[in-house]
């Protein structure tokens, strides 16, 4: 399988949907605005330097008018505003995306312009290769420019620039089909009208550290094991409405409020939250009684305080904390009196075990073992439905 960064980073934001996209081919149930907008703009921008290399110059009000066609003409009912805002808020920010990259850069003679939305195909290793799509390739003064457009309002910090690896792997891809070294990575972040730039020596780490992402890929695709993810990306997500995570949220927006009723999920939440609340309330009271009847007992020089038919022995204790675990365990190393104290892990060795991650003769004697158990804990939360 050829492998996309879209397809590795749908992986690490979410197993399922990586393998709803990519192994299952599910056609998406819904769109995004954000992922719409993308589009939207990313051709606007497409258009403006593909007219140039014809030596057609767009004026602003050319490109923004392109871009309202484009929007009109491909705007359907599966696309879905997830915020307190509608589709006109998000075509207005396009527009001002376009307008700031205009006056930004006109008359847009910055270098030459060598490809754009340049599909690349190269090998990262005798096994996997990389497939991807590169907005746009410059070069200037000897250097060839890897540009891309991001309409996220998310801001990187330095540290999330440097170590990107999206375009360090076109920069790979460049050196593959060019043969060129000497290359700079660009990053145009529109919804803050800035340019970040990078150039390094070699990027080589992003081969190795591609490999390693997809080394897990192929382990979760030996094992079937893709479970969901859940994220502040999910809302986003066009395959939610077919997620486990939030299926059932999609039935019950389909439901009138007499069926949403009757659905029998539905009745068990809201029985097993009723009665969650009254066993919180009264686990509170009894801790506040307990308190009371202890500083009663206190009082008065008992230990043992009499009902009517019970009898409360009132026992206290003072439990040892240790603030500075970690000083604490230098000293027990130091004095050698740490294994002594140690206890094992056992939460952590499971899970070690569960995911292979254990050598593999630790692996093999473990296995006679172990057992496996099922244990069934519900925890609650408010429920927040889509607007």
């Amino acid at each position: 399988m050829a492998y996309s960064y879209s397809a590795i980073s749908s992986f690490e934001n979410c197993p399922l949907q990586f393998k709803l996209a990519y192994i299952d081919r599910v056609t998406p149930l819904r769109k995004n605005i954000e992922g719409f907008l993308g589009i939207r703009v990313h051709e606007t921008l497409e258009k403006l330097y593909r007219d140039k290399l014809y030596e057609k110059h767009n004026s602003l009000e050319e490109l923004l008018s392109f871009y309202n066609e484009r929007w009109e003409r491909e705007m359907c009912s599966t696309i879905f505003v997830t915020k307190d805002y509608d589709v006109e808020n998000y075509r207005k920010m396009g527009e001002r995306y376009i307008t700031d990259y205009y006056e930004r850069y006109k008359p847009f003679d910055e270098g030459k312009t060598i490809a754009l939305e340049k599909k690349v195909f190269f090998p990262l290793n005798e096994t996997h290769w990389i497939a991807g799509v590169i907005d746009r390739i410059t070069e200037v003064n000897d250097t060839y420019e890897v540009h891309d457009y991001k309409t996220s309002l998310y801001f990187p910090t330095k540290k999330d620039v440097e170590n990107d690896c999206q375009l360090s792997l076109y920069a790979l891809a460049l050196d593959y089909l060019y043969g060129v070294k000497n290359i700079e990575l660009v990053w145009h972040f529109l919804a803050f009208d800035r340019e970040i730039r990078l150039r390094k020596e070699s990027y080589e780490s992003a081969r190795e550290e591609l490999l390693k992402k997809i080394e897990t890929i192929e382990k979760a695709k030996a094992h079937n094991e893709f479970p969901p993810k859940e994220s502040s990306l999910c809302p986003y997500c066009s395959y939610q409405p077919i997620c486990p995570l939030f299926r059932h949220m999609h039935e019950l927006e389909e439901m009138s409020a007499e069926e949403m009723v009757r659905d029998k999920g539905f009745s068990l939440v809201n029985e097993y939250a009723q009665l969650s609340e009254k066993i919180n309330e009264l686990k509170h009271r009894k801790e506040m009684l307990g308190q009371r009847i202890a500083e009663w007992a206190r009082e008065n020089g008992v230990h043992y305080v009499y009902g009517s038919d019970k009898i409360a022995n009132v026992k206290v204790y003072h439990n040892i904390q240790f603030t500075q675990k970690e000083t604490v365990e230098h000293l027990l190393k130091r004095e050698g009196l740490y294994e002594k104290y140690a206890r094992l892990d056992a939460i952590k060795l499971a899970e070690s075990f569960k995911n292979r991650n254990l050598p593999p003769q630790i692996m093999k004697a473990l296995q006679e073992l172990t057992e496996e158990k099922e244990v069934v804990r519900i925890y609650l939360r408010n429920a927040k439905r889509e607007e």
